[in-house]
């Protein structure tokens, strides 16, 4: 798969796009970084749908891009 989405989230967690999906931590990081991505609307819907999909192993779907941070909100908080 070629995503840009995912592509970047791998060379910001300095890992093989596949352990973003199996390393929980690395998998958990990366969800919160879309959770705080601040240009949303630079990709398209689809792509983040693909991104989201491809880590955490299911199919996920975004009716706009407001969802996509709403969504993703749980992932983006931070257990002290």
């Amino acid at each position: 798969m070629k995503n840009c989405l995912i592509t970047f989230l791998a060379k910001e967690h300095h890992v093989p796009a596949e352990q973003l999906r199996t390393d929980p931590s690395v998998k958990w990081g990366a969800l919160g970084n879309l959770c705080r991505f601040p240009k949303k609307r630079q990709y398209p819907l689809r792509e983040w749908e693909e991104a989201v999909s491809f880590l955490l192993g299911c199919e996920i779907h975004f009716a706009s891009y407001e969802e996509i941070g709403k969504s993703l909100k749980p992932f983006s908080l931070r257990l002290r």
